[in-house]
């Protein structure tokens, strides 16, 4: 198993896998993920954010995508943790964001934040687990904060 970000010279490699992978909470029953513009959506994570990986033999296990820009605030925002259903309870969620943390705190940032589905209590069972605090609701989301 490995954990890693995506370098620049991986994204067209890994794009067609984050999109299965992504594709396939789409289209779970469960209703709770959406995304528009899938492909626009996943060039904007490349683009953009920073995205750690779990790969085993080739396969995406799961992935991680956060952002690091807002210098003035310090604070980091976890946009997506996805993890494949047949690999889920196996802790790679969980190191996922350990990961994240660490290089936001190496980074200066003081917070972190993220957004979930006020509907998909396992999302907001697992940011309440991971330490994450309940700061308030916008739309449909619940959002939390970690201070880092």
């Amino acid at each position: 198993m490995k954990f890693e970000p995506i370098m620049i010279e991986q994204s067209s490699y890994l794009k067609p896998k984050i999109y299965d992978l992504m594709n396939l909470m789409i289209n779970d029953e469960s209703g709770l993920f959406e995304v528009g513009d899938l492909d626009g959506y996943i060039d904007k994570l490349i683009d953009r954010a920073s995205i750690i990986t779990i790969m085993a033999q080739d396969a995406l296990l799961g992935f991680l995508a956060y952002y690091a820009n807002d210098y003035v605030n310090k604070i980091g925002f976890i946009s997506m943790l996805i993890i494949d259903p047949s690999t889920k309870r196996m802790g790679y969620g969980r190191r996922l964001v350990e990961f994240a943390v660490k290089d936001l705190t190496l980074k200066g940032f003081k917070k972190c934040r993220t957004e979930v589905n006020a509907d998909n209590t396992k999302a907001v069972n697992i940011c309440k687990r991971l330490g994450f605090t309940y700061v308030g609701r916008n739309e449909e989301y619940c959002v939390f904060e970690l201070t880092l």
